[in-house]
């Protein structure tokens, strides 16, 4: 797989730079979870997590450096959305919220060896050890700080996205995650639309005559010559999309009907 360059990497951002996961917690526990975990290497562009299912390991990368992917094009491309270091711990939100794993994790380099704690091993480490739970929230914490920073620069600076370098969905989940209220523009040969997002949640789309879910399906199916920027400052006045469905799915809904739109006219 190939990492993007250029405007996508806006949203990179190198944290858990400080104390490695292990040196956090009593030595007697860092040695149960040496105990009751599995070592394996990975090459450069090998997965190490999986996106999108449920978590069963929670993992910390103990040399080398990791990439946390946006969305994997069938090309093997993918936006680089921040870099793991040596110590960095991952796949912890699963564990914790019961949810399917936010992002893929490859690895950067060649030689990086993992751990891999089994969620019921990692588990009965967060009941013996709850102070360990506080860190990791604060981890969770951080990594949601430094999205919002970027997309705070990102929307200071007035950049134009490339949905080719930063796909919209990948865009679209952190405004979900961070739950951002503004209007993201779109432009493409001429043509220009939006989609609003009210704490998150996708509540309006309007291109051209199309408002609503149609205009959602118009603007997703421009595809990759489109482009895109942020305003938080602008926002409708009306609401033309059910926020009962959560953005992700909205968006992957929209994609499945464009599909078969598609190849209904072949």
């Amino acid at each position: 797989m190939m990492s993007h360059t250029g405007i996508g990497d806006w949203i990179a951002a190198q944290y858990d730079l400080g104390t490695p996961f292990l040196q956090l917690v009593p030595r007697d526990y860092a040695d149960y979870l040496l105990l009751n975990s599995q070592i394996r290497e990975y090459d450069a562009g090998e997965i190490i997590l999986q996106g999108g299912v449920d978590g069963d390991s929670f993992c910390v990368l103990q040399s080398g450096r990791a990439t946390v992917c946006g969305q994997i094009l069938p090309d093997g491309h993918y936006s680089s959305l921040a870099v793991l270091e040596s110590g960095s711990c991952f796949g912890e939100m699963s564990i914790l919220c019961n949810e399917p794993t936010s992002n893929t994790v490859v690895a950067a380099e060649d030689g990086c060896t993992v751990l891999h704690i089994p969620k019921a091993e990692f588990v009965k480490f967060l009941d013996k050890n709850p102070s360990v739970v506080v860190y990791l929230y604060k981890v969770m914490a951080n990594r949601l700080r430094a999205k919002n920073e970027a997309i705070d620069e990102f929307e200071r600076l007035s950049l134009l996205a490339s949905a080719k370098v930063l796909p919209f969905i990948d865009f679209a989940q952190t405004m979900e995650k961070s739950r951002i209220t503004g209007t993201v523009i779109f432009e493409c040969s001429g043509e220009s639309g939006f989609i609003a997002f009210q704490d998150g949640r996708i509540c309006c789309a309007k291109c051209g005559r199309l408002a609503g879910p149609d205009a959602l399906e118009k603007l997703l199916s421009w595809g990759d010559d489109t482009l895109f920027k942020l305003d938080t400052h602008v926002m409708p006045d009306v609401v033309n999309i059910n926020q009962m469905s959560d953005t992700t799915s909205l968006i992957l809904d929209a994609l499945r009907n464009i599909d078969e739109k598609q190849s209904a006219r072949k």
